[in-house]
């Protein structure tokens, strides 16, 4: 779920349930003589309510259905429009319901304490795990005002991370070094919970908040999670972290705020210029 630029959580809530209370009334047919009248009514009152408040997934679209464009050059007289109209407005309004739950677990996301770092796939391929980093002095250092960290991994992380590990390279070995070490930091969490790595510092994964462009790029896709965070959490100060000039400038170009992890936390033999490591393992 994504909502549209400027709208908070609360905005978003209130609208939501305006409108799913605007289409539960109507099943009463309020002053209207038909149940189709009073479906009609509530959709075009309801519209408004959602269309300024959700970017993905359109539920101003989900509420002017097939069904809804069937119906409304209709006359409202007989009984098959009426039952048509009430079928519709239970449909609705089990996606409103579904829509709420869905805003209910951003509103859990967002609540988590800490500075979200939204890590990039080369921060997991070529620097330290993400646990043995000093987060409270790297978050210092960087002009952060707290010293909690809150680690998100983008899902596209995780698929470029699969997709990297087959090979017999050293981009092979780090990364499946680095899905077994997400695999076990961790553990049986389940989707939308975060762990705890260390005093204040926690690790979860970030789904898609909603479908990304056609054709857009792993690095785009990481990005737009970012900037997702950044607007459910707009007082927490939200950073991309990584190691890629190019996400850098592009991340700039998006407004979004930017880190880098110092030298010392870089993997021996992945830096510029130097000799790679010709053991195996990591």
């Amino acid at each position: 779920m994504r909502l549209r630029p400027g709208v908070t959580l609360d905005v978003a809530e209130t609208n939501l349930r305006s409108a799913l209370n605007v289409l539960s009334n109507a099943r009463s047919g309020g002053p209207f003589e038909t149940l189709w009248q009073s479906y009609m009514a509530a959709v075009h009152k309801a519209m408004p309510l959602v269309a300024r408040t959700f970017a993905e997934p359109d539920i101003a679209a989900v509420l002017q259905s097939s069904a809804y464009w069937h119906l409304l050059p209709t006359s409202g007289l007989g009984s098959e429009p009426n039952q048509a109209a009430s079928h519709e407005l239970s449909l609705r309004i089990a996606d409103l319901q579904d829509a709420l739950q869905d805003l209910e677990r951003l509103k859990r996301t967002a609540a988590r304490p800490g500075v979200p770092v939204m890590m990039d796939t080369n921060i997991l391929l070529w620097w330290q795990q993400p646990g043995g980093v000093r987060w409270a002095e790297v978050l210092k250092s960087q002009g952060a005002n707290t010293s909690s960290a809150r680690l998100v991994v983008p899902l596209v992380v995780i698929d470029e991370l699969d997709r990297h590990k087959y090979g017999d390279g050293l981009l092979a070995r780090r990364a499946a070094t680095a899905i077994r070490y997400l695999e076990r930091a961790l553990g049986t969490s389940g989707p939308d919970e975060a762990v705890e790595l260390a005093p204040q510092v926690t690790l979860e994964v970030a789904r898609p908040a909603g479908r990304h462009p056609v054709g857009a790029d792993a690095d785009l896709r990481i990005l737009l999670c970012a900037a997702d965070m950044d607007q459910l959490c707009p007082t927490a100060g939200t950073r991309l972290l990584t190691d890629d000039t190019g996400m850098r400038l592009r991340a700039r170009d998006m407004g979004l705020t930017t880190m880098r992890l110092p030298q010392e936390y870089r993997k021996p033999g992945t830096a510029i210029g130097e000799e790679p490591e010709q053991k195996n393992g990591s």
